[in-house]
């Protein structure tokens, strides 16, 4: 049975078969485009190219942004609207996501953190000792794609590794060390106090920095309470990530 959801309009729009979700979160490209537009619902053909550019691989002088364009025009935009999951206004060169909830949503996430996780393999053999390693723990969906992303993006020496749970995060813990942990204040299960309580168990000593929008006296003195390392309170652009990488630096490397 095919994964449905509710449009604006009440109407029940059915998730593209597997197969298909497969073969578009298979191009990097439409991953991009897809996460993008799930986060800001709609986007000029320009400002795509941009998104485009920013996450290549090539240098910024070198990307062909003609190529790129014609590539989403030509194939990439077509193929997404053909499945129902964005719309596009050609006189107005806007494109709108229309369907990235439900199974569509969870796809979209599970190969942005798989592309992710793919990436900081490959570039473990680079790291330098003095790299931070971060884990980033919110429940929001694609928001900790999206903050690590930049913060990997422009600073050198951090390395952000994901999880959307306080369970994810704690099987993450399992496997592989870190420099400090960022997590979300209110998040379902286990919230993060609760997680920071079990990471204290295991490691006092370990960095751990709550990243919450529930900016309040009484939010801040029950995270001070539990041993919480520092408190950032999220803000609408990415200044407050630029924050947030400060306040990591200071903590990871606090005598």
């Amino acid at each position: 049975m095919k994964d449905e959801v509710t449009t604006p309009d009440g109407h029940d729009r059915a998730a593209p078969p597997t197969d298909d979700l497969f073969r578009i979160l298979s191009d990097s490209n439409r991953r991009t485009v897809l996460f993008h537009l799930r986060q800001h619902r709609a986007a000029t053909l320009d400002e795509l190219v941009d998104v485009l550019s920013a996450t290549s691989t090539e240098d910024s002088d070198e990307y062909d942004r003609t190529r790129a364009q014609t590539s989403l025009l030509h194939s990439h935009l077509p193929l997404l609207e053909d499945h129902g999951l964005i719309t596009y206004d050609p006189g107005e060169r806007i494109a709108e996501s229309t369907n990235l909830q439900g199974k569509t949503g969870e796809w979209l996430d599970l190969a942005v953190r798989q592309q992710i996780r793919f990436e900081n393999a490959n570039e473990t053999h680079d790291r330098s000792d003095d790299e931070i390693r971060v884990l980033l723990v919110d429940d929001e969906p694609g928001l900790p794609e999206t903050i690590g992303a930049y913060i990997e993006r422009e600073n050198d020496d951090l390395a952000v590794t994901t999880a959307a749970s306080a369970l994810e995060a704690v099987s993450t813990l399992e496997d592989e060390s870190f420099d400090c942990i960022v997590s979300d204040y209110d998040m379902p299960a286990i919230s993060g106090l609760d997680f920071l309580e079990a990471v204290r168990e295991a490691d006092p000593a370990l960095p751990f920095i709550v990243f919450t929008a529930k900016g309040s006296e009484r939010v801040a003195s029950e995270a001070i309470a539990t041993g919480v390392t520092d408190y950032v309170q999220k803000g609408p652009d990415a200044e407050q990530f630029d924050v947030l990488v400060d306040r990591i630096r200071k903590a990871a490397t606090r005598d």
